[in-house]
């Protein structure tokens, strides 16, 4: 028998090492994700979605066919059940390039393209469009428990504040393009897409505290229980990350050219719902932990 090399030893432990989470050295992730249900491909470029509990519907909002230079109304609000099915497509209509979006007080608001839109959650109907001046791609929206309305403009590198039924710009951003926003713990939680870096943001001295990194592309942010969250790559990634800023992958769907946008975590079903944008679905996973 062949004496056992060291040079044998160290590829059998690479390769269990490897095993553990498709990366070597990389450790297995404390989640995981299993498709629980998706939707047909009806949607539009879908770009965010939230659980109305109150009403136990979804809503989702439809790009369509994005307008950088010009204000279409081909972007729409889709209503979906909870198990997937498209109650109503059109919901909403009349939009434009309809993003982010967030419930408050049976209101729900739409970032789209410059202006913040107030949606009543019994009815349908719009209530309020409310401009902001200068914006360039409003992207996501948070509330905080006031009622606050917190809204990033991509493009131009800024977060909005609406409030007391005015818009007014709240932070210059600088050099870094946010994307995801998500009001926790009396802080805001801001993702850059173009550095991929998710860090904290005192809401009171408007200074950043480094959290995680190296997440391409950053876009959704969603607190998942007391340990942690998970973050979205457009692309078509999901990165759980745990307090502590350590970040695992623990989806990939872009080899199937699947997005993975503005994300929303239902605690209540145990349920991640992922609009794939070009992809024209979304897709609910079951989150064990």
């Amino acid at each position: 028998m062949r004496p056992f090399s060291f040079l044998s030893l160290f590829i059998l432990t690479a390769l269990a090492l490897q095993g553990c989470s498709g990366g070597l050295f990389s450790s297995k992730g404390p989640v995981t994700l299993t498709e629980a249900w998706a939707t047909d491909n009806t949607l539009r470029s879908p770009e965010s979605v939230v659980f109305d509990r109150e009403r136990n519907v979804l809503y989702v909002s439809n790009i369509n066919e994005s307008s950088k230079d010009r204000k279409d109304g081909d972007g729409f609000i889709s209503r979906l059940s909870p198990n997937g099915d498209i109650e109503q497509l059109y919901w909403v209509s009349g939009l434009n390039d309809p993003k982010g979006l967030a419930l408050h007080n049976n209101i729900l608001y739409v970032a789209d393209m410059d202006e913040i839109v107030a949606i009543a959650t019994q009815t349908g109907a719009v209530l309020a469009r409310h401009k902001a001046d200068k914006a360039q791609m409003l992207n996501d929206v948070t509330v905080d428990d006031a009622g606050n309305v917190y809204v990033s403009d991509s493009q131009r590198g800024a977060i909005y504040l609406f409030r007391n039924g005015r818009v007014s710009h709240w932070l210059d951003t600088k050099r870094e393009r946010p994307n995801g926003l998500l009001y926790d713990n009396n802080r805001l939680i801001v993702a850059s897409f173009n550095t991929g870096k998710v860090r904290f943001l005192d809401m009171e001295q408007k200074e950043f505290t480094d959290w995680t990194e190296k997440i391409p592309s950053a876009d959704g942010i969603v607190r998942t229980g007391a340990d942690g969250y998970m973050v979205s790559n457009w692309n078509g990634e999901i990165y759980y990350v745990n307090n502590a800023g350590k970040n695992w992958k623990v989806l990939d769907t872009k080899n199937k050219k699947i997005n993975a946008a503005d994300i929303f975590y239902s605690e209540e079903q145990g349920l991640l719902y992922v609009p794939t944008f070009y992809d024209n679905r979304v897709i609910a996973y079951r989150v064990s932990f």
